[in-house]
């Protein structure tokens, strides 16, 4: 699998997923998908206690790989995953720098196929820029698919005044149209696609924006 994977992301297009199983510590399963262009990464993986998708993005280096958990506008490795890609295993170590911990796991990939970008997907796609822009104000949003109807979406915003707002998260797009974010620092993020346009409707995301909200109109200037 790892000659394989080397050779498609030799190409500038080439895109593949990744599907994985196995454990942490040796206790606690856990699923992975990842999406990998050239050395980007993005992806999730959940508890199967739990089913709660937690946000990964990072970056593979031959068979070397390191994966930010929920990264924020630092792009600091903070807590994720640091391993490596031998044969049908992805292995390494679960780190939690702020906590001092680490532990160990180790995944079976039991998926690995070129990733299909329908017409629905890309034309999602891209960098979506605020129809309110000016020399005083600056906001953008950037769509990356993981699989499916599965989105990364990148938000971020300012003003000249020094306000500003950054989110980085994981929506499902149902009929690449509509879909909600929401964790307990963002109430309700929704998202509506139609025609290279999109609508942020905002509902008390303390962290991310009520000083500098995410609401408004976006026009699509980029694949």
């Amino acid at each position: 699998i790892l000659q394989r994977l080397n050779n498609k992301l030799s190409a500038q297009t080439s895109r593949k997923v990744l599907q994985m199983k196995g454990v942490i510590s040796n206790k606690y399963p856990i699923v992975m998908t990842l999406t990998i262009e050239n050395e980007h990464v993005f992806g999730f993986y959940y508890y199967e206690k739990y089913k709660t998708k937690i946000l990964l993005e990072g970056q593979i280096t031959d068979d070397k790989v390191t994966l930010m958990e929920s990264p924020d506008h630092e792009n600091q490795f903070k807590t994720g995953f640091m391993g490596t890609i031998t044969d049908s295993i992805f292995s390494g170590n679960w780190v939690d720098k702020p906590h001092d911990k680490m532990l160990k796991f180790e995944l079976t990939i039991k998926l690995d196929k070129p990733m299909n970008l329908s017409k629905d997907i890309a034309a999602i796609e891209g960098t979506y820029e605020s129809l309110y822009n000016s020399d005083k104000y600056f906001g953008s949003v950037v769509f990356r698919n993981i699989t499916d109807e599965l989105f990364y979406f990148e938000i971020s915003n300012g003003t000249e005044s020094g306000c500003t707002g950054f989110l980085k998260g994981l929506v499902e797009l149902n009929d690449f149209k509509k879909g909600v974010f929401s964790t307990d620092l963002c109430e309700k993020l929704e998202f509506k696609l139609l025609n290279n346009e999109l609508n942020l409707i905002e509902n008390n995301c303390d962290l991310h924006g009520m000083i500098c909200p995410f609401n408004g109109e976006y026009k699509k200037i980029s694949i």
